[in-house]
Order: structure tokens, then C-alpha cells, then sequence
């Protein structure tokens, strides 16, 4: 699907994508500097999740971070060398899957996606490997769709509706037409960080903004995502043994 769209998606939506600070988090783009989910970021290693285009991790190592950038498509590796060779900047780009990634163990700070590849990909296996690259104390911080988004939206039609449509208890793979997303009920997530040694330390539900713009939704969706949360960011630390 990224092979195909790759190209579409950015035409589509470069605009929110662009907009102020390209370290924006969400449908929204909310900065990071107002949300300050990473923090400190100059002098740590960060590996991106699904990275697209990469506008997230060239503005990482333009601030000082030593960052890996991941994808699973050839064709978002392309966009992403095309954006890095336009800032001038250099750091290594990984064609490989999130379920399995062929780095060493305990080698990042921050494991980090934007809706990167933990939508995409199995979290039961993106999760353990997330926190098999951790170092103890690391971040692992990601945005993808809330449970809420999931069991309200029409799977055919790509719209929200003001009732349930889908099974909350049986969330996981998500078949849509031409692609397939994950989510899980809030229990579930919390029960497979722990059970990886990650210790949830914040759980950000963002409505839209006043006069909120993006291209990922319809107007009729943006007015829903200001009653129920249509995405959500994790952030979870890695638990240090020496600490407990």
C-alpha cells in the first residue's frame, strides 16, 4: 500500500505535515515544543518507527540527536533521503520491519513513532521488540488511533459515527480496504507494556484545537474528535532493574 501511495500521501498532506514545526504530533500537528513528549533530545539516540518522509528525524538530528530512521517501504526511504539531502543533514535510514529489527539490543534512548509503523504493524510483536532496543530508562512515546476512533468507525466508508459500530473487547487487527491497522482496548495496552517492562507514564488525549485544520479528516470528523478522542500518544519508560 505505501509502495503505491507513497507519492499521494504527500500531495495530500504536506500541508499539515509542513505547518510551523515539522516536530508536530498527531492529526493536529501539535508541536512538540508545547507538548514536550521526547524532551531532551541533543546527544541521544533515537530510532523512528515508520518514518516516512523523515521530517521528524531530520529536525531530531538537526537538534543534536544521533537518530536511526525506519520504514518498511523503499519508496518512503526515497522520500526520506530526499528530504535529508534538502537540510543537509546524514544519519542512518533501515529498510526492515518493526516487528523485527535488525539492530542490537539496549541500543536507543528513544523508540519513537508519529502514526509510524505501531499502526501498521502487530503490537504484540512491535511492542516487545520496541522494548528489546530500549536501554533501561529509555522512552517509548507513539500516536495512534484512540480504541474510541476504532470502535466508531464505519470500516468501509472511512467514517465516524456517533454510535458503536465495532467490537471493543475483540479490538486487534483492523482490516480495512486496500490496508490493515492494530489497535487494542486501553487494558490490553497497559497489560502488554507491563508485561515488557515498560512503565506507562502518560496517556495524552488531544481534542482539535480552536480553527483546527488537517487533511487526515473530513469536517464532520474533526467536529467529532472535539466530543471523543480520535488518537491517542503513549508514553512509556523502560524500567530500570538497578532502581527496583
Amino acid at each position: 500500500m505505501w509502495e503505491r501511495n507513497a507519492k499521494a500521501y504527500e500531495r495530500r498532506n504536506s500541508r499539515t505535515l509542513e505547518r510551523d514545526d515539522p516536530m508536530g504530533w498527531g492529526m493536529w500537528h501539535i508541536p512538540e515544543r508545547e507538548l514536550q513528549v521526547l524532551g531532551a533530545v541533543r546527544g541521544k539516540d533515537v530510532l523512528e518507527l515508520g518514518c516516512g518522509a523523515a521530517r521528524w528525524s531530520v529536525a531530531l538530528a538537526q537538534r543534536g540527536a544521533r537518530v536511526v530512521g525506519l520504514d518498511f517501504s523503499a519508496a518512503r526511504i526515497d522520500q526520506a533521503r530526499a528530504q535529508m539531502a534538502a537540510a543537509r543533514v546524514d544519519f542512518p535510514l533501515l529498510e526492515a520491519s518493526t516487528e523485527a529489527v535488525p539492530l542490537p539490543s539496549a541500543r536507543f534512548d528513544i523508540v519513537f513513532c508519529d502514526w509510524g509503523a505501531i499502526t501498521f504493524t502487530d503490537p504484540y510483536r512491535t511492542i516487545p521488540e520496541a522494548a528489546r532496543l530500549l536501554r533501561p530508562g529509555g522512552l517509548l512515546a507513539f500516536t495512534t488511533s484512540s480504541p474510541f476512533r476504532s470502535v466508531c468507525l464505519n470500516r468501509k466508508t472511512d467514517r465516524l459515527s456517533r454510535r458503536l459500530v465495532n467490537d471493543y473487547f475483540g479490538l486487534h487487527r483492523e482490516e480495512y480496504p486496500g490496508e490493515v491497522n492494530f489497535n487494542l482496548p486501553y487494558g490490553k495496552w497497559i497489560r502488554l507494556f507491563a508485561e515488557n517492562s515498560l512503565v506507562v507514564e502518560d496517556l495524552l488525549e488531544i481534542p482539535p484545537p480552536a480553527r483546527a485544520r488537517t487533511t487526515y479528516l473530513s469536517k464532520r470528523d474533526v467536529e467529532w474528535a472535539r466530543h471523543w478522542p480520535v488518537e491517542v500518544i503513549w508514553r512509556a519508560r523502560k524500567a530500570n532493574p538497578r532502581l527496583r
